[in-house]
């Protein structure tokens, strides 16, 4: 499999993929009048978001359906929420006339419940999928190790993090490897060597969940080693 990812000044980072990210949005647009868009959370998607809302093109956007790919179980106006995140600095103006948010209700009680409600919204496709990565290579919460990652034929289901807050709602596999236009937002030196990581360590998907992420473009600031530095 050959690896794809672009590189980007550091400077230059939030731009540039926020303009990547949007000329994938509009060309689906330009064979129909509507799109899916699963959005991320962490700090690299806010920093993401930040740019791509100061986006003229992206404010005149419509027809945009946005998704979640992952959320904590917290209340929507908590700082953990994915949701809040989004609606703090992608949506701060905000959503597009045209568009729609569909957030996972993850503050329930009964999490089962919510993941079948949220796989009703979800399209059969989705058109742009975003997604973080952690050091640790998961994506999501698709931790390594976690139960989610097995191909259960489900669509949505819990899962619980290492690291608080644990409980969480999450996409699975079945969900990323449909998606029409991927990307991995992962600037930073620590990311590039994730990236080297992912095709050329043995593991599979269960142990480096990234491995899901391998056909996605990685967006990135950070050059990538010669190989010969790795053999």
């Amino acid at each position: 499999m050959t690896p794809r990812n672009r590189c980007f000044p550091p400077a230059a980072w939030e731009r540039q993929s926020c303009d990547t990210i949007q000329r994938a949005v509009e060309s689906v647009l330009a064979g129909r009048d509507s799109c899916s868009v699963m959005l991320t959370g962490g700090r690299s998607a806010e920093r993401l978001y930040l740019a791509w809302a100061g986006l003229e093109s992206f404010k005149s956007l419509t027809g945009v359906d946005f998704y979640f790919g992952d959320e904590r179980c917290v209340l929507p106006t908590s700082p953990d929420s994915n949701y809040g995140l989004a609606m703090r600095t992608l949506f701060r103006e905000g959503v597009p006339d045209g568009c729609r948010v569909h957030r996972m209700q993850a503050e329930v009680r009964d999490r089962e419940a919510a993941c079948v409600a949220y796989e009703t919204t979800l399209p059969d496709r989705v058109d742009v999928l975003l997604l973080g990565v952690g050091g640790d290579g998961h994506i999501a919460s698709l931790f390594p190790g976690e139960k989610a990652l097995d191909d259960s034929g489900r669509r949505v289901v819990p899962a619980t993090a290492p690291k608080s807050p644990r409980p969480r709602l999450t996409v699975t596999p079945s969900v990323v490897a449909q998606a029409r236009f991927s990307f991995v937002l992962a600037p930073g030196e620590q990311k590039a060597r994730l990236f080297e990581r992912i095709f050329l360590s043995p593991a599979d998907h269960a142990d480096l969940p990234a491995k899901l992420a391998a056909r996605a473009v990685w967006l990135m600031d950070t050059p990538l080693k010669p190989y010969s530095e790795h053999v």
